[in-house]
């Protein structure tokens, strides 16, 4: 960004003096209009670990939503934050969700009593490893994603190793259909292009400030006809980089919580992505039948 462009950005904001919610598209009268960007490939990946060894991701159970913090305003890092637009926010959001792909994108989860699943997904090749580390079973699994039609086909590589062993499988999806609605949903498994264009056409919309992992984050909502799903999901970008961070699901507890981060797509974070990597001595056993 230039310093005439940024100079700009905090005289707007000084003029609207918000505070804890950003100001509306409407109010920034120099914004220009949004860009909508194409990015292949799943925001994140859920980790699917429910028929593996009798782990699942934790969804359900009792538990309020955790509160929102705002960020006190003697802050410097909040200086930066009231320099932020609606608009402006949104169109840099649109804009990061379109480098997807130079990234290696990694959430992390709880699945089962003393697990945790980290998952790290190539966008481009639609290629996941994901790892379960923590009580149980140590396992680390590839699941590797390819169209033809109108069905998905999976690959999928499972290595334990507790046991020792290890085993692959390919799968298919039953017919896709067509998808004749076109409201956004707000989910580890949306695209990011399919954010950037539902925050393009009006769908979502910039809402609260707040503090996520000791970092200002802004959260993004339901908007429009879907305004009355706001509550349904929390879905947070960080205030500097407009990179997802957090999505916190229902009953919002922090077991439902999924933590995000797009680390740099280097030459060994894509081999150890993309290619699966079974040790030398391990035994190949039959694939299980429980994973789907």
């Amino acid at each position: 960004m230039s310093e005439t462009q940024l100079a700009e950005d905090v005289r707007t904001a000084l003029d609207e003096a918000t505070r804890g919610l950003l100001a509306p598209a409407a109010a920034a009268a120099r914004s220009k209009g949004r860009r909508r960007r194409a990015a292949r490939g799943l925001l994140a990946v859920v980790p699917a670990v429910g028929a593996i060894a009798g782990v699942a991701v934790a969804l359900h159970g009792g538990g309020a939503a955790p509160a929102r913090h705002a960020v006190a305003a003697s802050s410097p890092s909040v200086k930066v934050q009231h320099a932020q637009t609606a608009a402006y926010v949104t169109r840099q959001v649109e804009k990061v969700l379109g480098t997807a792909d130079d990234y290696i994108i990694q959430t992390s989860a709880a699945s089962g009593a003393g697990q945790v699943t980290t998952s790290y997904l190539d966008p481009v090749t639609g290629t996941a490893r994901s790892v379960v580390s923590g009580a149980g079973d140590r396992v680390t699994y590839w699941i590797q994603t390819t169209v033809s039609g109108n069905e998905d086909h999976w690959q999928t590589t499972y290595v334990d190793y507790t046991t020792r062993t290890w085993w692959t499988k390919t799968s298919d999806s039953a017919p896709l259909g067509s998808d004749t609605s076109d409201d956004p949903v707000l989910s580890v498994e949306t695209a990011p292009a399919q954010i950037a264009k539902a925050l393009a056409q009006g769908d979502l919309r910039v809402s609260v400030k707040a503090t996520v992992n000791g970092h200002p984050a802004i959260e993004l909502v339901y908007a429009g006809p879907l305004s009355g799903k706001a509550d349904a999901v929390h879905y947070w970008v960080d205030a500097a980089s407009y990179q997802p961070v957090r999505i916190d699901l229902p009953p919002f507890t922090a077991a439902s919580s999924i933590a995000e981060s797009w680390i740099p797509k280097t030459a060994a974070n894509v081999a150890q992505t993309d290619k699966p990597q079974v040790p030398a001595g391990f035994r190949q056993v039959p694939p299980s039948t429980a994973f789907h």
